[in-house]
């Protein structure tokens, strides 16, 4: 007895309208991978300038090396946040800002440590000391508008400490201030004299000197010039009233 075989299914084509379709969106694949290479290999997609701003101690050149990048490199690579890291390693920069402008500008925004004192060297050489405590050359040109520190060796331990208690300081006083001595005692080893331009002279510490700002500039800002002791006990005794003697 014979059995009748059942037809094999016969295996249907896609329609051709899905057919083009899938062909269509494959030839628009390949020409955005094509256009995505061109762009990255045309000069749109490297950097064209670079711009610096906000540097005094620092040079131009110092800058872009720390950067690791020039004009003609990837606009795109490295990051943002990689650069960043890279120019925030050089000692005179608090913070940098970079800004990616397209096409091709790559501004970076520099913000250094301020400089809150002048150091003079023994041939009469100046030199800028940040609020850090880095001691730099003078830019040229630059006029000495901070105090100049006398007397003062260079790995005096209390140095680095008093350039943050200055970088504490309103604008205007530390812009008053000539000349700033240490002056340790037994009692205050971290005691120094400050020489102001509108001729007071102040004796604290430099541990006090951050909660003495309020009275230091009040007095210099309403009195006549004299005398000023800021340590645990405050005085102020004007010139006007000391007693001259023959």
């Amino acid at each position: 007895m014979s059995e009748r075989i059942p037809a094999l299914k016969k295996e249907t084509a896609p329609p051709r309208s899905k057919r083009g379709k899938m062909l269509i969106r494959l030839l628009i694949a390949l020409a955005a991978i094509l256009l995505v290479v061109l762009f990255f290999r045309s000069p749109l997609s490297k950097i064209d300038e670079i711009q610096v701003t906000g540097n005094e101690f620092v040079g131009r050149e110092e800058i872009e090396a720390a950067l690791g990048v020039v004009p003609g490199d990837s606009f795109f690579f490295p990051g943002i946040g990689k650069l960043k890291q890279r120019a925030e390693e050089l000692e005179p920069i608090e913070s940098v800002l970079i800004i990616k402008n397209f096409p091709g500008v790559l501004r970076v925004e520099v913000k250094e440590y301020p400089q809150v004192a002048v150091r003079l060297s023994s041939d009469g050489g100046m030199s800028a000391i940040l609020s850090n405590g880095l001691v730099l050359p003078m830019p040229e040109g630059k006029l000495p508008d901070k105090p100049i520190l006398s007397g003062w060796s260079a790995d005096d331990a209390n140095l680095a400490e008093l350039c943050r208690a200055l970088s504490d300081l309103p604008g205007y006083l530390l812009s008053d201030l000539s000349e700033i001595q240490p002056d340790p005692s037994v009692s205050y080893p971290k005691r120094i004299k400050l020489f102001t331009r509108s001729r007071f002279e102040v004796t604290t510490s430099i541990d006090l000197l951050k909660d003495k700002i309020a009275y230091l500039s009040d007095i210099v800002q309403n009195r006549e010039p004299g005398k000023i002791t800021m340590l645990d006990v405050d005085y102020y005794s004007p010139y006007s009233t000391e007693i001259v003697t023959e």
